[in-house]
């Protein structure tokens, strides 16, 4: 997985559940992309990678990270 696609999991995974809202959509994903240091590339082919490889799903429009996402960030777990 490419590192734009990792973060973008990252990014989704971190805005999402608990105390925040269960899903995140594109503009809010994009905001939070736009300040990161490391992200570089186009969002839309970073989110077409991390739902492909299963990292993150598509709700009703929106995005949740999966259990995999887990993996991305070492001794993490939810």
């Amino acid at each position: 997985m490419s590192e734009n696609a990792a973060i973008i999991a990252r990014i989704i995974e971190h805005n999402t559940g608990g105390q925040n809202r269960a899903t995140i959509d594109r503009a809010h994903i994009a905001v939070i992309a736009s300040h990161h240091s490391r992200f570089d590339g186009d969002l839309d082919n970073a989110i077409t990678e991390a739902l492909s490889e299963g990292y993150i799903e598509e709700q009703d429009g929106e995005y949740v990270a999966t259990e995999k996402v887990w993996n991305l960030v070492p001794g993490t777990t939810r």
